[in-house]
């Protein structure tokens, strides 16, 4: 098996972050698997170097290790570098594929076209997850009409999907369609979130997908997008998210604290370890005193007791960045 690290460096990791690689470098190495760093820095708008120097010294903190990935921060060329060369060129191959099979199409909506939209199709079901799906203004354009300043969206078939997630079990959705037709390149040509995940994953041979329960819903467009590559979609598993003193989800747009700055104060990893366990092991209450990495490797595959949990997600979850709906000009 194989599955991956893929942070994203649009800010500082936080603790919540840390959950998220412990548990993916847990569930690899207790199974003999593999790991993969990612650098999911597609959107090089927010992405900074700093922010990728960071991470690398966090994983390093943490004591993480893995198998395939960039050589360090400045390894930018590295096949597992969403920004790198070579990455952009399979997005675009597998793009100038889908134009030519005719299976997406060229739109020119702005976030004002759509919010206009809005109370014209109110009849439109707003998914657990997905907001408003996006109301197909464009649908009908061929890619030959394309213009400088389209996106392009990927034309969703009414099919049903259904999978058993690690953590929260059987998950179905009746119409794939609810999912909203998702930006695949941004009329700025930046490459969706979407499109770059998945290519990745087929490429790279990842086998597993762990990641935060806010993620469940875009699984479903996920494993399509995985057929449509020609692959077999990877197993995926969605974890509780941690939370603040409040019980709000931690996030780097809401400032929170960064494990480089818990190192700064003195805070050593196995405390770290130790406030992050009920994620990796929900049976276990977290530990005030420190825990190693290598006690954690001996509790065995970090999955819920019964092999199930059900997540709660929420629409307001979502990354507004990530949504399908989102504006084809990115503004």
């Amino acid at each position: 098996m194989r599955t991956r690290l893929a942070p994203t460096p649009s800010g500082y990791a936080h603790i919540g972050n840390a959950a998220n690689f412990v548990l993916c470098w847990l569930f690899a190495r207790a199974q003999g698997g593999e790991v993969v760093l990612r650098i999911e820095d597609v959107d090089r708008a927010r992405s900074r170097p700093e922010f990728v120097e960071a991470l690398f010294a966090d994983l390093a903190w943490l004591g993480l290790d893995w198998d395939l990935g960039p050589a360090g921060p400045d390894d930018s060329e590295s096949p597992y570098v969403q920004s790198s060369s070579v990455r952009q060129a399979r997005y675009r191959e597998i793009l100038e594929d889908w134009k030519a099979r005719g299976i997406c199409y060229p739109c020119g909506c702005t976030r004002r076209d759509l919010a206009l939209a809005s109370p014209q199709v109110q009849h439109l079901t707003e998914a657990p997850g997905f907001g408003r799906p996006y109301p197909g203004t464009c649908r009908h354009r061929h890619p030959d009409e394309a213009g400088p300043h389209d996106a392009w969206r990927l034309h969703l078939p009414q099919e049903p999907d259904a999978f058993t997630d690690l953590w929260g079990g059987r998950q179905e959705l009746s119409n794939l369609q609810e999912c909203g037709d998702p930006v695949l390149a941004r009329a700025d040509g930046c490459f969706a979130y979407h499109l770059a995940v998945c290519a990745d994953d087929t490429d790279q041979g990842i086998t597993h997908v762990l990641r935060g329960e806010d993620l469940l819903p875009w699984s479903h467009l996920h494993r399509h997008i995985f057929t449509l590559l020609g692959g077999n979609p990877p197993s995926f598993g969605h974890h509780p998210l941690l939370g603040d003193a409040d019980g709000m989800r931690l996030s780097k747009s809401a400032g929170a604290e960064s494990l480089g700055a818990l190192r700064r104060f003195g805070t050593h990893p196995e405390e770290v370890l130790g406030r992050i366990l009920p994620v990796l092991h929900p049976e276990l209450k977290r530990r005030e005193d420190a825990i190693s990495l290598s006690e954690l490797l001996s509790l065995g595959t970090p999955l819920p007791a019964n092999g199930r949990m059900k997540p709660s997600v929420s629409r307001e979850s979502t990354k507004p960045s990530q949504r399908a709906g989102a504006a084809a000009d990115g503004d």
